[in-house]
């Protein structure tokens, strides 16, 4: 057991030293401590204090300068405590002294609560006692932790979070030789005294309105025959980088698995991801953006028009992206859409009919989570499908029809703009699709092609994803599968994932880039080429140097199961040429 024997407040540096410097022996293997009361049923509502506050003095140095982030003023909480509201102020006294959000209060950084709950089960044990790396060592300086627990005793609710701060401090101390980092590293964490249902402000408030929706039978939703599902006890939430409410989510490594601390490690990035949209979309100027759509609904496809500028303007355009919003405003996430499934916009050839389509940008719906998630998805290769402007359809797919219909807030836009980033691709030729992954999947005709004699550059363009899970294999969800495309029979380099198809955790860090983090599904383990909730990315291949220009030229296309032949599932490929003139 790691033993920190001080209980300094740690109001500065000299303070942290001095805690610092007593020794902290042993490994990280506290005792979990007494096991208490679970949730009560008598908890009564705090009052909400949210305040205007603005960010620190100008004068005084801040997280926020020290990362080079925006610091937003404080709004007055709403006094509402849905998922998504604006939070208010609080106050938590801890094992190094009181806690005010408005007097902490910099406008650029996230909270996130981690909650000893107390159950029959040893569940909240094995929690509270993973480990704390993950914590300290993979999420930004710009994210604080509180510890909390629900339990009715004092004694025990500080035996609870003692272990925990012992073993930060220690983790701290090894790794940091300065106090300065040390402090800020220790500023981040907070072990809460106040029982957590009890605890002043919007924190409590929240707490206590949440459980007491919990408990009502109303709650529940119906999941057919699988009978049904009250909304989960809130292992974890958080206050965003827009002072929201968050749900935060499963703690769960994967489904089956044991609960880890470190998946609380994950929400802040994710709301790093979303708050640089926000800031870089605000400075912007330039941008032209056309709404697709924008309202709540349940439906999964759409079909909706933009009028583009002209074709002497879109000439000088660069840029195409579609900024996708989706938000789940159920309180029980499992309100939400289940399951990890392809969606997409497409351009449609034939106008409003829209039979006949070519893919833009994919992402994967996530698995059962509340909240707004957003990305901003880069289609700049194949603007040469639009350069002509005018009135253009699109196809909006959010999975499947037979998926159980859910309400959402979705909004679509799309963006267009010249900011310089490159070459403007004018023509697009559509080369291969993709397939069930079986053994006739290769059974393809070459594709000619025939760039202007003075196109100036010539790529290859693949939006691919695999998915199903074939016995034996996993394929091609969960399998190695790779894909080799030749030029004028000049092998390419061979397109495969590099990374650990199958590990527990590859898909998590990605959260920076925009996954939601705590779906309740199998959200974290690494896939070849998408993760659930994020979109996949554009395969971009030069192959100019391959081409006669002016000419017709050949391409080829196979599909391989770890260098053998097709192992099953299905492959969703989509592939293009396109050049710049």
């Amino acid at each position: 057991m790691v033993v920190c024997t001080p209980r300094a407040r740690l109001g500065s540096a000299l303070l942290l030293a001095s805690s610092l410097s007593l020794a902290c022996t042993g490994e990280e293997t506290p005792d979990a401590g007494p096991a208490d009361s679970g949730v009560a049923d008598d908890a009564g509502e705090t009052p909400d204090t949210g305040v205007d506050a603005g960010p620190p003095d100008s004068g005084v140095r801040t997280v926020c300068d020290d990362l080079g982030l925006p610091g937003l003023a404080m709004q007055a909480g709403d006094g509402t405590y849905d998922w998504g509201d604006v939070a208010g102020d609080f106050t938590v006294n801890t094992m190094d002294g009181p806690w005010t959000l408005s007097e902490q209060w910099t406008g650029c950084e996230s909270y996130v609560f981690v909650n000893y709950i107390g159950t029959t089960s040893d569940y909240q044990d094995r929690f509270f006692s993973s480990s704390v790396t993950g914590l300290l060592f993979d999420t930004p300086l710009n994210a604080h932790y509180f510890f909390m627990s629900w339990e009715s005793d004092a004694a025990a609710r500080e035996a609870r979070v003692k272990p925990l701060r012992d073993r930060i401090l220690a983790n701290i101390f090894d790794r940091y030789p300065d106090d300065a980092t040390r402090l800020a590293q220790f500023r981040r964490f907070h072990f809460v005294t106040d029982r957590a249902l009890d605890v002043a402000g919007s924190v409590g408030a929240l707490l206590t309105d949440y459980m007491a929706y919990q408990r009502n039978p109303a709650s529940r939703v119906d999941l057919g025959d699988r009978g049904m599902a009250p909304p989960p006890l809130p292992w974890m939430f958080a206050i965003d980088r827009d002072q929201r409410w968050d749900f935060g989510g499963s703690v769960d490594e994967f489904v089956g698995g044991d609960p880890k601390l470190k998946m609380a490690s994950y929400l802040p990035g994710f709301f790093d991801h979303k708050a640089r949209i926000r800031d870089a979309q605000a400075a912007e100027t330039g941008v032209q953006t056309e709404i697709l759509l924008d309202a709540p609904t349940s439906n999964r496809t759409f079909v909706r028009s933009a009028q583009l500028p002209s074709p002497s303007a879109m000439a000088a355009m660069d840029t195409l992206e579609f900024d996708v919003t989706v938000n789940c405003p159920h309180r029980n996430v499992f309100a939400c859409s289940e399951w990890d499934r392809i969606a997409d916009i497409e351009l449609c050839l034939d106008g409003e009919a829209c039979a006949d389509r070519r893919e833009l940008v994919r992402w994967i719906t996530p698995y059962w989570r509340v909240g707004m998630r957003r990305w901003v998805m880069d289609a700049s290769d194949l603007l040469g499908f639009v350069r002509q402007g005018g009135l253009r359809w699109f196809q909006i797919t959010m999975g499947p029809e037979w998926e159980r219909a859910t309400l959402r807030d979705v909004r679509v836009a799309l963006r267009l703009a010249s900011k310089g980033n490159g070459t403007r691709t004018s023509s697009v030729v559509e080369a291969f699709t993709g397939g069930d992954f079986n053994a006739t999947y290769n059974d393809r005709t070459p594709v000619t092609f025939t760039p202007p004699a003075d196109a100036t550059k010539v790529e290859l363009v693949v939006i691919l994803s695999g998915h199903g899970q074939e016995a034996g294999n996993n394929c091609a969800e969960w399998c190695d599968h790779r894909h080799q495309f030749a030029v004028n029979g000049a092998a390419l380099p061979e397109i495969r994932y590099e990374g650990s198809v199958g590990s527990s955790g590859g898909c998590a860090p990605t959260t920076a880039q925009g996954l939601p983090p705590g779906q309740f599904g199998n959200w974290a383990p690494e896939r070849a080429y998408w993760c659930p909730g994020l979109p996949v990315d554009h395969i971009r291949v030069d192959i100019t140097d391959k081409v006669n220009l002016g000419q017709a030229n050949t391409l080829e296309y196979s599909g391989n199961f770890e260098g053998g032949p097709p192992a099953g599932g299905n492959i969703s490929l989509t592939s293009y040429v396109v050049w710049a003139q």
